[in-house]
């Protein structure tokens, strides 16, 4: 029990379900509610495939590619930048948007299962094993789908001008959080060349 409740509470934090709420939103907004859901339900199912794959896979499809944390932050962000400067200009609008192309993109990844909660369920199926590490995995995916469902009620009541300024705000929040990923991957790179050379 100590190692699901620790493992558990570590992928909690780093999924931050409750931080992507506007986010998410942003990017589904002007969806009929049924649409939202399954957007919703498919990033959460794609989110918990990847998880579990590097909880089992990971070191192994890490050695096999030559792919590092750094490559994972690097593109991570570029893909966020991209899709946050659509959401500053506006170029994108929800009408034209498919459920497949923010459900897996950047929803499921790499919002949910991104370069940090792919870190620790690696981390977590090292230290506290796979069954913990897969149970807590199962737990937190659930309960991110229903606090994603069950927000919606709550900003609604916002309004849809507050929503329409809410979106930009969270663009540029988004812009800032990629940028941050960009940096730390640029970061870890550096470091590498220098302890290297």
């Amino acid at each position: 029990m100590r190692s699901f409740w620790d493992s558990f509470i570590m992928l909690f934090i780093v999924l931050d379900s409750i931080g992507n709420i506007p986010i998410f939103y942003s990017l589904t907004s002007n969806m009929e509610e049924s649409s939202r859901k399954k957007v919703f339900a498919e990033s959460i199912i794609v989110a918990s495939a990847l998880l579990i794959f590097f909880a089992l896979f990971g070191y192994s499809f890490f050695q096999y590619y030559n792919v590092t944390f750094m490559d994972f932050k690097i593109a991570g962000g570029l893909l966020l930048l991209l899709i946050s400067l659509e959401g500053l200009i506006g170029r994108v609008e929800a009408e034209t948007l498919r459920s497949e192309d923010v459900a897996i993109v950047p929803m499921a990844t790499p919002l949910l299962a991104g370069p940090g909660s792919i870190y620790v369920v690696m981390y977590l199926s090292t230290v506290y094993g796979v069954l913990p590490t897969l149970l807590s995995i199962a737990l937190n995916t659930i309960i991110a789908y229903f606090i994603l469902v069950g927000s919606n009620h709550i900003i609604q009541k916002i309004g849809k001008n507050t929503i329409l300024v809410l979106a930009r705000i969270f663009s540029l929040l988004l812009a800032v959080l990629a940028v941050s990923m960009i940096r730390s991957g640029l970061e870890d790179a550096l470091r590498q060349v220098l302890k290297g050379s």
